[in-house]
């Protein structure tokens, strides 16, 4: 898989989300503290997350070809975030995304990787929350300094509870 995006116009507006999430959590940072920004932003991307999910619970329980398409894959077949897949059988979807156009609106807006690693937290819990309404269980390694790509997400069946 190239590690690059070919769609330039998707890869654009989605960069521009980034720029948003940068702006608004600078501005909610400045006006009410690091802890109440992560988790104004964490419940944002959480609501935005369930309603995402909502389309991807026909996937459920075990349908990781399904969740390739709809989720590793999307948007564009990949063109945007270059899933690298890991692992996609019977028992496990696992991607790391090779290339993410939010984290680059923060690199080039020259976000520390102390900075990048917050927004990430921050941003992640709208994936979280996308697994969890369409049925999975899953476990998201966040990008870190120092790895290639960004994040790591593997996506399993729902355990009994």
């Amino acid at each position: 898989m190239i590690n690059r995006p070919t769609n330039k116009l998707l890869y654009d507006a989605i960069k521009d989300r980034g720029t948003a999430y940068l702006m608004v959590f600078r501005e909610l940072n400045a006006r009410y503290g690091e802890d109440e920004a992560k988790d104004v932003m964490r419940s944002a991307s959480r609501a935005h997350g369930l309603r995402i999910g909502k389309s991807l619970a026909g996937c459920a329980p075990r349908d990781f070809e399904c969740m390739a398409r709809g989720f590793a894959r999307s948007p564009d077949d990949g063109s945007v975030f270059c899933p690298d897949i890991r692992r996609l059988d019977s028992r496990c979807l696992e991607v790391k995304m090779m290339a993410c156009p939010i984290k680059d609106a923060w690199i080039e807006a020259g976000c520390s990787e102390e900075e990048i690693v917050t927004l990430l937290y921050c941003a992640s819990a709208l994936d979280e929350a996308t697994l969890e309404a369409a049925g999975f269980d899953y476990e998201i390694e966040l990008w870190s300094p120092g790895k290639e790509g960004c994040c790591l997400t593997r996506i399993t069946e729902k355990s009994e509870q």
